[in-house]
């Protein structure tokens, strides 16, 4: 990866270099606790492999899997080494107890975790074929009931969390008490996940309290309205409508990352075989965080995201158990 003079971008497919990382310690363990606030789910995943040529019954594999952005989020971090921490709303059903017992089983905190009688845990239904773009049915409304209220604010001073993971299921109400939060505790670093084509848009008023806002690409075309390319013309789009530091990933092909003044363009870790999408994504954004709140060089943080992606790949679920950042740091150095 080297810089061309003069553009401020950066290309992974010409670097030489790279033996060594640079990995700074942590003066504040503060900045390694993260509270994931959105969606916690489970999942009902049907795939077949023969092509849906005609909307006709096929043969093929369903399962189901916890999901949500919030909770792989939060359960990738703490694979790698944060402490984290979930805020979400599940229903008082069966499901939700499984959500709340394996974030417990890894660690995460589910002090805000918290069970709506009478409703119903989030449920996705995601049906893909080969040969065709996967499709998704949702049912999320338990989720109107995350608010930002003030026992919730002081459950972040008493545990001195100063990050926040934030997907885009959260109410405009509550993102404009989470946004009024941070502009009046600016040392709050936020992040920001587009989540979805239909909810990319609403973190848009907020642009300038986003301290990373990550995205795909069909969520940037919903944003842009225009295909995004994987050039400086989108970071220029992004950076006109007010967006600062973001990530946009380009499935196969990579991904671009803007932060400060440099343009990151990096193509994929390729894994022998792809057993699911879903959750790479996400992986992708852990991996970075993990060392973009220790500072460390951009160069790095973008390869930690590929790993964590070229891991989530290889599994149906939507978090890989493999990853550690023992695992991470390993794996970036027999490429290296």
């Amino acid at each position: 990866m080297v810089l061309l003079p003069g553009t401020g971008v950066f290309f992974a497919a010409v670097d030489k270099s790279c033996g060594t990382f640079y990995i700074t310690k942590m003066s504040d363990s503060r900045k390694r606790k993260i509270l994931c606030i959105g969606n916690v789910s489970v999942d009902i995943k049907a795939y077949s492999v023969e092509e849906d040529t005609c909307e006709a019954y096929r043969d093929g594999t369903i399962d189901l899997v916890p999901g949500g952005v919030a909770r792989g989020m939060a359960m990738n971090l703490r694979h790698l080494g944060l402490d984290s921490y979930i805020y979400s709303t599940v229903g008082d059903d069966i499901f939700g107890d499984y959500l709340r017992h394996g974030l417990e089983a890894e660690g995460v905190n589910t002090a805000l975790l918290r069970s709506v009688q009478g409703e119903s845990t989030s449920l996705f239904s995601v049906m893909a074929s080969a040969g065709s773009r996967a499709s998704c049915i949702y049912s999320t409304k338990v989720l109107r009931n995350i608010d930002f209220t003030d026992d919730v604010i002081a459950f972040i001073e008493k545990e001195q969390i100063v990050s926040l993971a934030l997907d885009s299921n959260i109410s405009p109400e509550t993102f404009e008490k989470i946004y009024a939060y941070k502009k009046t505790h600016p040392e709050l670093f936020v992040f920001q996940n587009a989540t979805s084509p239909d909810l990319a848009c609403r973190t848009q008023p907020y642009v300038q309290l986003i301290d990373l806002f990550a995205c795909n690409e069909f969520e940037a075309a919903a944003i842009l309205h225009e295909e995004p390319l994987m050039d400086i013309t989108t970071v220029d789009k992004f950076r006109s409508l007010g967006y600062g530091d973001f990530i946009v990933t380009f499935g196969d092909r990579g991904v671009l990352v803007a932060v400060g003044k440099d343009t990151y363009i990096e193509p994929p870790y390729a894994p022998v075989r792809v057993v699911d999408t879903i959750g790479a994504g996400d992986a992708f954004a852990s991996g970075f965080l993990m060392g973009f709140l220790e500072h460390e060089p951009v160069k790095s943080c973008i390869r930690y995201g590929l790993v964590c992606a070229n891991e989530t790949l290889l599994t149906r679920g939507t978090v890989c158990e493999r990853l550690s950042r023992d695992f991470v740091l390993r794996f970036q150095g027999k490429r290296n």
